[in-house]
């Protein structure tokens, strides 16, 4: 199994992502500024169980964001069974492939999208 942040690496030809939204944990926060553009941001919504050194992102002007689901876990695990149910269904607009993320978010920016919805990122396993 290949090593995320030499994918990304080798997909951005050295340059880096400008985010990594980390949804794991483990050494993937520490690690995430080595798959970093400079003035990147790794937002991560996963609890922080053990001390982590988040001194390299600092190399690289990089900002951390935590966002702590804890407090609306219920509440999330509901909205799951929902969708896995089929009873809430989100409306999406448009689909667009990993390698178009870029003309995802160009269209999210424009005025006159003609969006009825949400963007949804496939993503599909190697």
């Amino acid at each position: 199994r290949e090593d995320y942040v030499d994918a990304v690496l080798r997909a951005t030809d050295g340059r880096g992502v400008d985010v990594v939204f980390d949804t794991i944990g483990g050494d993937t926060l520490s690690r995430s500024p080595d798959a970093l553009a400079q003035l990147g941001r790794v937002v991560s919504i996963v609890d922080i169980a053990q001390p982590q050194n988040l001194i390299q992102a600092w190399g690289k002007n990089a900002a951390y964001h935590f966002v702590f689901t804890r407090q609306n876990r219920g509440k999330l695990d509901e909205l799951s069974a929902l969708v896995a149910q089929g009873q809430l269904r989100p409306h999406v607009g448009a689909v667009y492939g990993l390698a178009d993320i870029p003309a995802a978010h160009a269209r999210l920016e424009s005025r006159n999208n003609g969006l009825r919805g949400k963007i949804a990122i496939e993503v599909v396993p190697a």
